[in-house]
């Protein structure tokens, strides 16, 4: 094992408060946000986090309102060096092992995705063709309801570790998206009965 010097360990140290600084920032924007404008933040917090981690890609699904536990592809960060992705995705066709992995077990992590197990075959190959070579993913529930969703962060370039610390604080932005998600369904709801109150 080699020992990091004062100065490794000083850099790593202002890196974490820097991202936690991000996370800060990114809540802190989504408390007064209009629903109208909840998509669009999203968005906006996944380009910020990838440029922070420099990754090249962020996914977040969610359920299919036709299609209870299927996921469809409804915000992302897309490097726009690279390819780009179809204007829909269906969880269950382009990954379905990673979905069902994600669902049932509350997480993915992937240093590799070239590594994955031949039953996943579909993924790998999807993987491949949009030059994911890692990922990290969460699901989205709020309050102790079922889940809706998840995000993912995904590197393009080579393949890489996600290190517990790192998880732990993408956990974390994935409860601000799925509070803010959360808060939009019920400002809509709400919006809908003052209309039909107003009928």
């Amino acid at each position: 094992m080699i020992a990091r010097t004062d100065s490794q360990l000083s850099t790593e140290v202002e890196e974490r408060l820097r991202f936690e600084t991000l996370i800060a920032d990114t809540s802190a924007r989504f408390i007064n946000v209009p629903a109208d404008q909840v998509d669009r933040e999203i968005e906006d917090a996944q380009r910020r986090i990838c440029e922070f981690l420099r990754i090249e890609h962020s996914s977040l699904w969610q359920v299919a309102p036709d299609k209870p536990g299927a996921l469809i592809l409804t915000h992302l960060y897309r490097d726009p060096a690279l390819p780009p992705a179809p204007d829909r995705m269906f969880g269950p066709d382009h990954f379905p092992w990673m979905q069902a992995q994600g669902m049932a077990n509350g997480m993915i992590c992937i240093p590799d995705t070239s590594k994955l197990p031949p039953e996943a075959a579909v993924d790998r190959e999807n993987c491949r063709k949009y030059s994911i070579k890692a990922t990290v993913g969460f699901p989205l529930a709020a309050g102790g309801g079922p889940v809706f969703g998840g995000i993912g962060f995904e590197a393009t370039r080579e393949p890489r570790d996600w290190p517990e610390p790192l998880q732990n604080r993408l956990r974390l932005v994935a409860q601000i998206f799925a509070n803010a998600f959360d808060r939009k369904r019920s400002e809509q709801k709400l919006r809908e009965s003052e209309a039909r109150l107003s009928l």
